[in-house]
């Protein structure tokens, strides 16, 4: 994660009290991050062209022909590694899968009933960790955590490490195979076939979205790479 001092946030959320409540909640766990805001999916692009965007909050309703997995899906084809998290007021659990298969990191439901609970979440994504709610968390012989964790159990120390934590790593940020082996300079296939099945094993999963609501739902850290930090989340 970029430092705090140089964190560029966009929030897309086409109401605008939403939008403020938002900007204040962001402050309140990131006071020294720069926030941009967009009300459309056309400002949203505006914004990701003006400049480096290091997080997108993203609404998954714009009240138009356009959504938020639009812009997902626009973020992805145009390569740009902005970490975005859906918006919704549905925690619909096929919704929240469409949204990770489609890059999203996380999904954050805006009516949390619990006191706290979407700071809470607004918290576990600045920290590095994968935020879904617990309606997406259930696998089968799985029950879903009473409420979500906050990261707290190390990538390392469920044996993921070297290039395997890498990749794993860019999983998290919503990179696709062809992105990720550019980065790590090697072929896809070595990422189709050896890195991203071993992620497989280890976390007990058959698909990636699968593998990114397993990390949410044991509070997984995903510690920022090196280059990743001090580079930022850019383009």
């Amino acid at each position: 994660m970029t430092d705090a001092a140089q964190l560029t946030i966009l929030v897309l959320e086409d109401q605008g009290l939403v939008r403020a409540g938002m900007r204040e909640l962001i402050r309140i766990a990131q006071p020294q991050a720069h926030i941009r805001e967009a009300a459309s999916y056309e400002e949203a692009v505006e914004q990701l062209a003006a400049g480096r965007v290091d997080l997108a909050f993203i609404d998954f309703d714009l009240k138009s022909e356009k959504t938020g997995l639009d812009l997902l899906h626009y973020l992805r084809q145009q390569q740009i590694e902005t970490r975005a998290i859906m918006l919704s007021g549905s925690e619909e659990r096929t919704l929240v899968l469409d949204s990770l298969n489609a890059g999203a990191c996380g999904y954050i439901p805006k009516d949390m009933r619990s006191d706290g609970l979407f700071q809470r979440a607004l918290d576990t994504v600045f920290q590095g960790g994968i935020f879904v709610p617990v309606t997406a968390m259930a696998r089968d012989g799985v029950s879903a955590p009473a409420v979500p964790p906050r990261p707290s159990v190390s990538a390392q120390s469920l044996g993921v490490s070297g290039r395997c934590l890498e990749v794993l790593y860019y999983l998290c940020q919503g990179l696709p195979n062809k992105a990720i082996a550019s980065k790590m300079g090697v072929e896809e296939g070595t990422i189709r076939k050896d890195y991203v099945p071993k992620l497989f094993r280890l976390f007990q999963v058959t698909r990636r979205t699968e593998l990114l609501v397993e990390v949410s739902r044991r509070g997984v850290i995903i510690p920022p790479l090196p280059d990743a930090a001090d580079s930022g989340a850019g383009r």
